[in-house]
């Protein structure tokens, strides 16, 4: 059985070595064109002659402490071979301009304007911002090459994400995944590889790193990831809508690409699956690739896990192709997000945008039920033991401990895009040094801040001007209050500034989780830097990893820089105890989310759904054999039987009268052998089902869906709820409902003792209707907090009911009245029928009766085939059999 692990990028990537072109094709000059059968390439850099050994300084600059900083690019021992461990956090890496690898130039095409704002024309793809880069151009740092022609070799990959890495080695470590292959491209252009160069890397890959390279174009590549990705769902996944509107041909162009790359994927997958394998796969750059591989191999098991934040449905029902991509997701037997938040915002956008029924964690779907669990990742407790232990992370301590000695280290990295929060971090710490001038002279931010993006100028700029301010106002000769990096550093130097920070800061707006605060957690234990240890994580209230935080004293709104100022204050004072206290709190919740619990948290979760998903089919659940049914009942001292009003009378209005009066004088007939007891459950109103019942007083009855209960043989109801309950809510709700009736022309409310309901059959503009029932349905759920109640949307109505009452818990109650009346036999013959949503609750209480014993026949059956999937243990597709089965039941 083989694990599928599907990402964007591969761990792995090619590195073209350079000695390759300097002894082979670097001198091809173009003046001879190369035959048609040729493929012409050109690497992006011959990084080690021409990239920069140190970093850009500060805007403001006053010492040159900054300058011992060297890029993440340069010669690094620990990251060089392809199975090096990789950073939680990766650094931000320009595809087709690589700083650290020799390979190809995209060889994209352009694609259309982005905003209607911008000029006419077409735009590039992504730009390097060592340098501007004409592809037409002749450099000597950048000859062109037959790529054919030159050696290659796997490298570990710089781009893609780290922690998904590390927490899929660290679960084969401990046994919890067996057999993996990676599936991804290579992170680099591949246009200009000949198809024998592409075939012998995919063999080496798939042979020797556990790798299927899934290969796209240039174009399809750039328009997916920069343009859609980038431009589209990031920010609003971020929360950072575009401020001007685009084209909708590049909209167009850039979807279409998309899609494009998920079908590529799909393909890849589904040619290497075979039965018992499974999928899992990762982020938003994905989205619509469940969908494409349930379409071609409908009983695979597929999990999705989304990395980043999940917005309000207000945000993305912004998105033009919101639909198809959250049917898309729709595919999975799972989905995982970092937190509750998430799946709060996910099940609420399906409910509102698809019109789908749904609960606090799952999506009701048509087929089958649909788990959105809230599974936070964590980190390799181990892996990273292991590599702060490095000697090039020791020797980094000792260079950073004497260049800052005496001063107060505080530590950030962040990536530089609007949802970073750099910029609202350095306003916090400007105001950190106006409001408490005492340490002015001994703090220092160094503040790590890259980005690939082209588009990010106006930020940049504005970091800048702010960063100059800082120095400009409250430097001295010797002492520079910020140093910001404009470039990412290796990872064993962010590891060493971890070590000897006092503080580390995470300002992000946004963001899935944030492991960085992990990794400064276990470097706080003093291993390193005996004279740091116990130090101080802020951490934004906006990042996933607060959730698994919740109640820490240095949480903070990014957005309040007085707040923020008044934190780093808190954290520089902060009695040693209390820092103590504060990081073996962090440490002990930390402990519980490693990366290796994630793994096996999610995928136990998947093989549990796949399970219930593979023996709930309809076509998996076996007919109701009427004989067994005759045999249990022979064997059995004391029947009890739950049927469902719909199972017994299904469309009574359409019914002939001669065939509801013979159920009646079967279910009458049935009730009157001493032996059995029966009770019939509905939504109707207690007057309701007593009109629909007639004169059966040996019945019981269930009505509101548990909310009353009727013995048989009695005429008295029970009110299982207390109306005072309903008080909280009950006005609230229902004035939120008029206000739909009144702006949807031929809607009804109708108020029962303890549910409303918001009827829209007889609306006369249907569309408008069930559009309105999505948005009301959203609206209760979303704002109904801890009271215990659901809006369910049906055909034709959003019902509001209870929580803490049910069919399941109504029969719980008569079951165990029975179990101890001493006057009648303990019951060991169950039968439960029903065909609506409401009678799933009857099913899986009667599942748990059977597990635990507590009754020794069991039976169930979903009735009529309405329910596509359902918990009952059988099925009936004719409602009339059903009765026809009870009434052999009486003739025996």
């Amino acid at each position: 059985m083989t694990l599928y692990v599907a990402s964007l990028f591969l761990p792995y990537t090619i590195d073209f070595e350079a000695a390759g072109v300097r002894l082979g094709q670097s001198d091809f000059d173009g003046s001879n064109p190369l035959p048609a059968s040729e493929v012409e390439g050109r690497l992006a850099e011959l990084h080690q002659e021409t990239l920069p050994k140190v970093l850009s300084m500060t805007p403001g600059a006053t010492t040159e402490h900054e300058k011992i900083f060297k890029p993440f690019y340069a010669p690094q021992s620990a990251s060089d071979g392809p199975n090096g461990p990789a950073p939680t956090e990766n650094p931000v890496e320009s595809w087709g301009s690589s700083r650290k690898f020799n390979q190809p130039m995209s060889k994209a095409a352009k694609t259309p304007d982005s905003s209607i704002l911008s000029r006419p024309g077409a735009v590039d793809g992504p730009v390097d911002h060592r340098k501007a880069d004409d592809t037409d151009s002749e450099e000597p740092s950048s000859p062109r090459v037959l790529l054919s022609d030159v050696d290659w070799v796997v490298k570990s990959a710089v781009q893609g994400n780290g922690g998904l890495r590390n927490a899929i080695d660290a679960a084969a470590k401990a046994g919890i995944v067996d057999k993996k292959v990676w599936v991804g491209t290579l992170g680099m252009p591949t246009d200009s590889l000949q198809e024998h160069t592409r075939n012998n890397i995919a063999s080496k890959l798939k042979e020797e790193f556990e790798s299927l390279a899934v290969f796209v174009g240039d174009s399809e590549f750039e328009g997916h990831y920069f343009h859609f990705c980038r431009n589209v769902l990031y920010p609003a996944f971020h929360y950072q809508m575009q401020e001007s509107p685009r084209h909708k041909e590049y909209d167009d162009h850039s979807w279409k690409q998309y899609v494009k790359l998920n079908e590529t994927f799909a393909e890849t997958i589904a040619a290497q699956w075979k039965p018992g394998d499974r999928i899992w796969i990762h982020d938003y750059h994905l989205m619509l690739l469940p969908r494409m591989l349930r379409d071609r191999l409908p009983n695979a098991e597929i999990g999705f896990f989304m990395h980043t934040a999940f917005p309000s449905s207000e945000i993305f029902r912004c998105l033009a192709t919101r639909k198809t991509l959250l049917e898309g997701l729709l595919g999975a037997n799972i989905i995982g997000l970092q937190t509750a938040e998430y799946v709060y915002h996910f099940v609420h956008t399906c409910s509102r945008i698809l019109r789908l029924e749904v609960s606090a964690d799952s999506v009701h779907l048509p087929d089958r039920l649909l788990p959105v669990k809230a599974i936070p990742m964590g980190i390799d407790l181990d892996l990273m033991n292991e590599q702060r232990h490095l000697p090039e992370v020791k020797e980094w301590v000792s260079k950073i401990r004497e260049r800052y000695e005496g001063k107060h280290l505080i530590v950030a990295r962040d990536r530089l895009d609007a949802a970073g929060g750099v910029k609202q971090k350095l306003l916090s710490y400007e105001k950190f040094l106006k409001r408490y001038p005492e340490w002015r002279d001994n703090v220092v931010l160094v503040q790590v801040a890259s980005s690939s993006a082209p588009d990010l100028t106006d930020l940049e700029t504005q970091i800048s001007k702010i960063a100059m301010r800082i120095n400009s106002k409250y430097s001295t000769l010797t002492h520079q209050p910020l140093v910001l990096l404009k470039q990412d550093i290796s990872f064993a130097q962010f590891l060493a500034l971890m070590s000897v920070a006092e503080i580390f800061m995470i300002t992000s707006l946004r963001e899935g989780m944030n492991l960085a605060g992990h990794d400064f957690i276990v470097c706080q234990d003093g291993a390193l830097d005996a004279s740091q240890k116990y130090g101080s994580l802020i951490l934004s209230e906006f990042t996933g990893s607060a959730s698994i935080w919740s109640g820490y004293e240095l949480l903070v709104n990014p957005w309040d820089y007085v707040q923020c100022a008044d934190a780093i204050n808190r954290a520089l004072t902060m009695p040693a105890e209390e820092k103590e206290k504060n990081w073996r709190f962090l440490a002990d919740r930390m402990a519980k989310h490693t990366a290796s619990m994630w793994c096996d948290t999610y995928l136990k979760a998947l093989r549990q759904v796949y399970e219930m998903h593979s023996s709930r089919e309809l076509h998996t659940i076996s007919s109701l054999s009427l004989e067994s049914v005759r045999e249990k009942y022979n064997k059995s001292k004391s029947h009890v039987f739950i049927l469902g009003d719909q199972a017994i009378f299904p469309s009574l209005k359409e019914k002939e009268e001669v065939a509801v009066s013979s159920n009646h004088e079967i279910l009458s007939a049935l009730a009157a052998d001493p032996k059995n007891v029966v009770y019939i459950t509905s939504s109707q109103t207690p007057k309701q089902l007593e009109l629909s019942m007639g004169e059966s007083p040996n019945i019981g009855l269930i009505a509101e869906n548990g909310a009353f209960l009727r013995e048989p043989g009695q005429s008295e109801w029970q009110q299982l709820l207390d109306e005072s309950d309903t008080r909280d809510w009950r006005r609230g709700i229902q004035r939120v409902m008029e206000y739909f009736q009144e702006r949807t022309e031929g809607t009804s409310l109708e108020e029962r003792r303890f549910s409303l309901t918001f009827n829209y059959k007889a609306a006369v503009d249907k569309e408008l209707a069930i559009r309105q029932a999505a948005e009301l349905s959203d609206q209760i759920n979303g704002s109904r907090g801890n009271v215990p109640i659901r809006a369910v949307l049906s055909d034709g109505a959003v019902t509001v009911e209870p929580t803490n009452v049910t069919k399941a818990t109504t029969a719980e109650l008569a079951l165990e009245r029975l179990s101890n009346n001493p006057d009648h036999d303990s019951p060991d013959f169950l039968f439960i029928a029903g065909n609506t949503r409401g009678s799933e609750t009857l099913f899986r209480w009667a599942n748990q009766l059977e597990r635990e014993g507590r009754v020794e026949n069991v039976i169930s059956v979903t009735t009529g085939g309405t329910q596509a999937v359902s918990a009952a243990a059988t099925v009936l597709y004719d409602n009339e059999t059903l009765m026809n089965g009870l009434a052999g039941l009486i003739s025996q």
